[in-house]
């Protein structure tokens, strides 16, 4: 079956490239970012910060906003020195401050850094060059032992260096000598053009940065099924051809620009096929469907029947729904570049024939993947592991972003958990004593809920502690925040400044002080050596006492986008959230809740 290449890169910040086949199904599909560009296969010269013996690994300073990671197993002999003490064991070291020539193997993510090596691998068309790992060898994908044959002794007429090494890949199959070689020659050039540069700057700085992406598209994608490649970018179109003269020039005629108005993906109707790539759930023809879910340790799929259940026997829907799921898992896997342990649960059939049966279905999907994948068997539990080689971020990584709100949970907290912590927040300040009036800045049905359902506790409070309460409405806060401004009682500020023989204004910032400080998690058991100051509160006999501070942001309740306000006779007034403030002269008091009450208007 013929298969179709097309290249979105018009748009420079996100640029797109899919493979279909005759019957318009997506069959590959990759994605770059211009703000998330992976730095896999990019080669650096780095410098050794320090050698963890216990970790069996070093930290290189390569450039990047957090250390790579290089395991000594990964360091080529050349790098090692001998150890200037004997206690070393006499074994050769790493040392820290030493420059090194390393590549990136995989991504940084959260708080890992860059994965790195120091064993350069340079992928051509046809070859993989090793500059510092002598050998050579056959890609394992390549499984026809005549093949293989044939492919060395084509290598054997090639002249390669002791000290370097090659890998066939397999779109080296049935390739002429005169192909190979070419190639070969097109990865020496740029090795020597990488040591050259190497050799004359300092770490840490990036020397090679891997290739344009519609030459990566080529180099990684192209097979002897696609017989047509579109391109809808004048600049990429241009040096696609010229990657495909040097290395595969009967090659160049199938390469053509794109030039209709409609947009290229939308002409193919792929854009609905792209946008499934990025659910969680999958549609089956059958009726079935299967849940693709990455975790932290893995990923895993879920196989249902769903309303494909129309067979004579429970045994053979289970027995078609897998075989259905199979060959789906696989094009998902490719499609989402999923990578890592994958565990897979499909539904469960008896017929040990059938399990045998969904294993080769699966197999034979997975023949076609360029990733490395190590299979297992069904368990007696319905589940299948595997294995694939994760060369890059997935495409979901690449193109979403973690909701700053819910952090990727999905989940927020109910209004009204959610308003009764804000509540406890600003009943804590008000017990105080200290303050005469309390600004609070809340989320809208956030300051809706507690000024209609705690209006009789906001009036005890108001009346118990003399203060006033301003609560209001903001679209700018976050649903698990709040803020709180206060303004200190000026009998309050007085006691103080007697007690500490302060000024007024000084009181005023000791007290401010002591309310923003951290709780202590842990009292220490030494006595303090000087007297620390501490937040006041007025008792009944006029007297001060110390109370601990109290932090004024809601802190633990879950993230999550608060919805928006639903019509009603309630007015909030909407204002900017501020940092915490503490106003030096009376303000205009505000209405008590007591006189509200009197009118006919109700929350």
């Amino acid at each position: 079956m013929k298969h179709t290449m097309l290249v979105n890169a018009v748009h420079k910040e996100q640029m797109r490239m899919a493979t279909v086949n005759e019957k318009g199904k997506l069959i590959e599909f990759n994605i770059q970012m211009s703000v998330k560009e992976p730095i896999t296969g990019n080669i650096y010269k780095g410098k050794v910060l320090k050698v963890e013996r216990g970790l069996q690994a070093a930290f290189v300073d390569y450039g990047g906003v957090k250390d790579g990671f290089l395991p000594l197993k990964d360091v080529s002999p050349g790098y090692f020195v001998e150890p200037e003490s004997p206690q070393a064991g006499g074994k050769p070291l790493l040392k820290a401050g030493q420059e090194i020539i390393v590549q990136a193997v995989r991504d940084a993510s959260g708080n890992k850094g860059a994965l790195l090596t120091s064993y350069i691998s340079l992928p051509g068309r046809y070859l993989v060059l090793l500059p510092n790992k002598p050998g050579g060898g056959i890609s394992r994908k390549i499984e026809s032992e005549e093949d293989r044959k044939k492919i060395k002794n084509l290598m054997e007429q090639i002249k390669i260096p002791e000290d370097m090494g090659f890998i066939v890949r397999t779109a080296g199959i049935n390739r002429t000598k005169q192909e190979i070689l070419r190639d070969y020659q097109l990865l020496m050039r740029l090795w020597k053009e990488i040591y050259k540069k190497a050799s004359i700057i300092n770490a840490p700085l990036l020397i090679y940065q891997e290739t344009d992406f519609g030459v990566r598209s080529l180099r990684d994608y192209l097979t002897p099924e696609i017989d047509e490649i579109l391109v809808d970018d004048y600049e990429t179109f241009r040096k696609m051809r010229v990657y495909l003269k040097a290395v595969a020039p009967r090659n160049v005629r199938i390469v053509k620009q794109y030039k209709e108005k409609n947009p290229l993906f939308e002409s193919f109707q792929l854009e609905e096929q792209i946008r499934v790539i990025y659910q969680e759930r999958v549609e089956l023809k059958s009726g079935g469907y299967i849940i693709i879910n990455p975790t932290e340790a893995m990923i895993t799929i879920d196989v249902n029947s769903g309303r494909g259940s129309n067979k004579r026997t429970i045994e053979e829907t289970a027995f078609k729904t897998n075989i259905e799921a199979s060959e789906e898992i696989a094009r998902q896997l490719r499609l989402r570049d999923l990578g890592g342990l994958i565990v897979i649960d499909f539904i469960d059939m008896a017929d040990k024939k059938h399990i045998a049966e969904v294993e080769k279905s699966f197999k034979k999907a997975l023949s076609i993947d360029r990733a490395r994948i190590q299979l297992s068997r069904i368990s007696k539990f319905g589940m299948l592991e595997l294995s694939r080689q994760k060369k890059q971020s997935t495409i979901q990584e690449i193109s979403y972003t973690t909701c700053p709100y819910c952090k990727g949970s999905g989940l927020r907290p109910s209004l009204e958990y959610a308003a009764l912590g804000a509540f406890r927040k600003i009943e804590s300040e008000a017990v105080k004593g200290i303050y005469s009036e309390l600004r609070i800045i809340l989320p809208h049905e956030i300051a809706g809920y507690i000024l209609n359902q705690k209006r009789n506790e906001i009036l005890n409070l108001e009346t118990a502690f003399g203060l006033n309460l301003h609560i209001s409405g903001s679209t700018e806060m976050p649903w698990d925040k709040l803020d709180i401004r206060q303004i200190i009682k000026e009998q309050v500020l007085e006691k103080l400044a007697v007690q500490e023989e302060l000024p007024l204004k000084a009181a005023e910032n000791s007290v401010l002080k002591d309310e923003q400080k951290e709780p202590v998690k842990k009292k220490s058991r030494r006595r303090p050596r000087h007297k620390k100051r501490r937040t006041v509160e007025m008792k009944t006999d006029g007297s001060l006492s110390a109370i601990p501070p109290v932090t004024t942001t809601e802190e633990n309740l879950p993230a999550m986008p608060f919805p928006p306000l639903e019509a009603g006779p309630l007015v909030i007034t909407q204002t900017e959230a501020k940092e915490t403030v503490v106003a030096s002269e009376p303000k205009e008091p505000a209405i008590p809740i007591n006189e509200k009450e009197k009118s006919d208007e109700s929350f």
